[in-house]
């Protein structure tokens, strides 16, 4: 009995050992996601700090990417945005960034712009999306039509 115990406990202590070995606890970004009115949390793992919110505008119809990172103190900081036409609430000028015309798509960069959170109506027609990488996360996947989600970053373990 005494000798099955040691063994035992001797095959548990290596078991943790390796296991700690291969474990790393990591800090990752994310963006939580808030129903206002179904009171519900989603949240996006956001493992580059760097994030797109993309819709189509409201007037011109055509679509805009806002490219945000996440600070160290979790606000989020627009960078630049992207869209292919200019009209009544799209910027046209170099304010506190560079204005450039790319291939057709006009690009103002050099942005830094602080948020701490962002608040959007969430609706079928703008089709706003969080882009990460190569996934999209439509919004009215996290809520329902004409309910307001307010985004926010937090640090996750």
């Amino acid at each position: 009995m005494k000798n099955t115990l040691k063994i035992l406990s001797t095959i548990i202590a290596v078991t943790l050992l390796l296991f700690l070995a291969n474990f790393k606890l990591e800090r990752t970004k994310v963006l939580i996601i808030e129903s206002e009115t179904e009171n519900i949390k989603h949240m996006v793992k956001i493992p580059q700090k760097k994030f797109t919110l993309s819709y189509i505008h409201s007037v011109q119809k055509t679509p805009v990417y806002e490219v945000f990172v996440i600070a160290q103190d979790n606000k989020l900081i627009l960078t630049e945005t992207t869209f292919s036409s200019l009209g009544v609430g799209l910027p046209y000028t170099e304010e506190n960034g560079e204005f450039k015309n790319e291939e057709g798509q006009f690009k103002l960069t050099g942005l830094s712009r602080e948020f701490t959170s962002i608040a959007i109506r969430v609706s079928p027609i703008p089709k706003h999306t969080i882009i990460v990488g190569e996934q999209t996360y439509p919004l009215q996947s996290f809520a329902s039509s004409d309910d307001l989600v307010k985004i926010t970053a937090a640090d996750r373990w």
